[in-house]
């Protein structure tokens, strides 16, 4: 049986999990919000391990991905106006705003996926090899194991690459799909592991 499917059972909503392993990742400083400086601090965190110069037009196109971003999560999902992302704003928002409204999430979230893995992306050749994905695993926070266990789901056809189109596709699954053989759902490995980045401090 699916370990998606065994689990769904005894540990509650799947989409819920998924939201809220992520706001681990986006709260980088760890100080339990998601706000400007995270915005930031994740960007730089890409392009430092992807090994790209600062001043590139990848890593310039990301910076401003990512403050677009934040502009317009605050616009969504800022309920009481404190310029600052808590948890449960970010996991109500992201599902009541997004999470059942696809076409507002590609509207969003779609240009920033597609500056990160152009980043990610390094030698231009529409794919994303497994050395370039675990880069980015680093960035978020992803343990070794939860690397490796993201890049060998989403490879279905076992090549030792994902294309972009591919990976975005994932993308838009982790973010907006209940469906527990949705492929998307392994983005950042084990949902269910109980050391992903920011468990304990978005209250799971």
């Amino acid at each position: 049986m699916d370990f998606f499917m065994a689990n769904l059972g005894t540990e509650g909503d799947l989409l819920e999990r998924k939201i809220d392993v992520c706001f681990g990742h986006v709260d980088v400083d760890g100080d339990g919000f998601f706000d400007s400086a995270d915005v930031m601090a994740m960007a730089a965190r890409i392009i430092t391990f992807q090994e790209i110069p600062f001043g590139s037009e990848k890593a310039l196109g990301l910076f401003a991905g990512f403050q677009e971003f934040m502009q317009n999560i605050l616009a969504h999902l800022d309920v009481d106006g404190d310029g600052r992302i808590s948890p449960e704003e970010w996991r109500k928002g992201i599902i009541g705003v997004f999470g059942e409204k696809p076409e507002e999430f590609d509207a969003l979230f779609r240009p920033l996926a597609q500056a990160i893995w152009r980043v990610c992306d390094r030698d231009d050749d529409g794919t994303v090899s497994a050395e370039e994905f675990r880069c980015f695993q680093k960035a978020v926070g992803s343990s070794e194991k939860n690397q490796q266990l993201a890049f060998e789901k989403l490879d279905i056809n076992g090549d030792g690459s994902l294309s972009v189109d591919e990976i975005l596709s994932a993308y838009r699954e982790y973010y907006t799909s209940r469906d527990p053989a949705a492929r998307g759902n392994w983005l950042y490995g084990d949902v269910w592991d109980t050391h992903v980045p920011g468990a304990m401090k978005a209250g799971l």
